[in-house]
């Protein structure tokens, strides 16, 4: 085996998977419920975006209200482990509902929100979980993408597309920035997929040992 060599992963892409404690509190029921998506979605899922109304049936404000609650507080637990600013709050959090065939488009959160504090946006697995497909910047793509890496070491550095194993009771954070979609996939007629998503904005920026208030 070669030893004269080193694979430098500079600026990574980080994301971050928690498993989310009071997952068991959230069940929610297979029911068919029609919400409407923004004009510009190219794509068939039933969602709330960008909140859920306080008028919903499948998700009471109540319940609403305690999981974002319980939700910030895995979240907070981790970003102190890893000394990583905890002051933010939801701005935008909704669910998206798939059936037989069903996925979304390739985005990302910049544009949605327009805030220049946003932080991290997430993904919270509530039931019957498949993966979300992240994308590398396509203009990076285009340059660097040679042939078939697959089975490499270089498959991950230079992959155009990962998706990260996910379960039910897994959250994901992941940057605003990063291009994002979920495949149309075959369900089962009787089962649903349900994620809840958001985006969190910081309330304060901290610099050189003090914060700032966004202006």
């Amino acid at each position: 085996m070669l030893n004269n060599f080193e694979l430098i992963p500079i600026f990574p892409t980080g994301l971050i998977k928690i498993k989310f404690k009071d997952h068991h509190k959230y069940n929610f029921p297979d029911i068919e419920k029609k919400v409407n998506k923004p004009p510009e979605w190219e794509c068939s899922v039933n969602t709330s975006f960008p909140f859920i109304d306080e008028h919903d049936t499948l998700v009471p404000p109540i319940v609403n209200k305690n999981l974002m609650t319980d939700l910030k507080s895995s979240i907070v637990e981790v970003f102190k482990e890893l000394n990583m600013p905890t002051n933010f709050e939801f701005i935008q959090f909704w669910y998206n509902t798939y059936r037989d065939n069903q996925g979304q488009e390739k985005h990302n959160h910049l544009t949605w929100v327009g805030s220049k504090n946003l932080y991290w946006c997430g993904i919270y697995y509530n039931k019957n979980s498949s993966p979300t497909k992240f994308h590398r910047d396509p203009g990076w793509y285009e340059c660097q993408r040679f042939p078939n890496y697959e089975n490499s070491p270089m498959d991950y550095v230079l992959s155009a597309g990962y998706s990260p194993p996910v379960e039910d009771g897994d959250i994901l954070l992941f940057p605003p920035h990063l291009q994002h979609s979920v495949e149309s996939q075959p369900y089962h007629k009787d089962k649903m997929r349900m994620t809840f998503s958001f985006n969190i904005n910081l309330l304060s920026l901290p610099v050189e040992g003090r914060e700032i208030l966004p202006s």
